[in-house]
């Protein structure tokens, strides 16, 4: 690949923004990636902030599967708890309806992502 300005020069990466070739001279750091102008730095910038947010969405994402069908059985567990031991207050019915919601939302999602 050709430098898009100086076409006598390999490209050494890809503008992050635009996509276009460019050398050693025509190349502006950005983070995680390169620019080709000044008018492609500031977008340059902002796909590399939001690929960042993402890579640690990714993270979030696996801590939730984990946490999530924790987070059910225990509130379904301890609403059923109380109620088993004679409570049957707002609390106690708060309880078993977050730990059954949780339960449903937790099928329903792994359902249509066909796990």
């Amino acid at each position: 690949m050709e430098c898009f300005a100086h076409s006598s020069s390999n490209a050494v990466g890809v503008c992050k923004s635009c996509g276009k070739g460019v050398c050693r001279v025509c190349a502006i750091p950005v983070t995680r990636g390169l620019a080709c102008s000044a008018e492609c730095k500031p977008i340059a910038e902002s796909l590399s902030k939001a690929q960042l947010v993402s890579i640690r969405n990714i993270g979030l994402a696996s801590a939730q599967r984990a946490v999530q069908p924790l987070f059910a059985a225990l509130s379904l567990g301890l609403g059923l708890f109380l109620l088993a031991r004679g409570s049957s207050d707002a609390f106690t019915w708060f309880f078993i309806a977050l730990g059954g919601g949780l339960g449903i939302a937790l099928l329903v999602s792994r359902r249509k992502r066909g796990s």
